[in-house]
């Protein structure tokens, strides 16, 4: 299983920051690898998502679904991703083969009237070497990937960001 995480702290209250993370469409395109987005309804969005090993375009494709809402303090979502051909021929699997399952945890916490922690999970269950693939990318990557979509979220919010470690701001 790999699992990413983190937390940040906008200075806006968790109403606010849940009405954005509550608009599918919106919460996808902030997402700096997301190359095409299909909303179904309010709960169910198809994606397409290009990653990048070194100069290898590596695509996948992944359905999410959200499967709570506690408003203004969590969401979870679950999916799952589809390699696509590029990300196939990488990993060395048949084109289908290879689901990864991915499961999205956001909870916020009140900090102050019109501060709040934003807490991310990511878990992708992936296996063999599809799980080497993805591995490599986010040892590659990670920290490039956080910080541009922390910097399109604090667009969105209208308001700055700022990782608790203090490694990604965006203002």
């Amino acid at each position: 299983m790999i699992t990413i995480e983190n937390s940040y702290l906008v200075d806006k209250s968790t109403s606010d920051v849940y009405a954005l993370f509550s608009q599918i469409e919106k919460l996808a395109r902030a997402f700096p690898t997301t190359s095409r987005v299909e909303v179904v309804d309010d709960d169910h969005v198809n994606l397409g998502v290009l990653l990048k090993l070194g100069l290898l375009p590596l695509d996948n494709n992944l359905t999410l679904t959200v499967i709570e809402r506690k408003p203004p303090s969590r969401l979870v979502a679950e999916g799952v991703a589809v390699p696509g051909k590029g990300l196939a021929r990488a990993a060395k699997i048949a084109d289908k083969d290879g689901l990864t399952k991915i499961t999205m945890i956001l909870d916020l916490e009140a900090v102050g009237e019109d501060k709040c922690r934003i807490y991310y999970k990511i878990l992708a269950d992936a296996q063999g070497n599809l799980k080497r693939v993805y591995e490599a990318i986010i040892k590659g990557q990670r920290l490039k990937l956080e910080s541009q979509f922390i910097k399109n979220v604090a667009e969105l919010l209208g308001a700055p960001i700022a990782e608790e470690n203090g490694a990604a701001k965006a203002a």
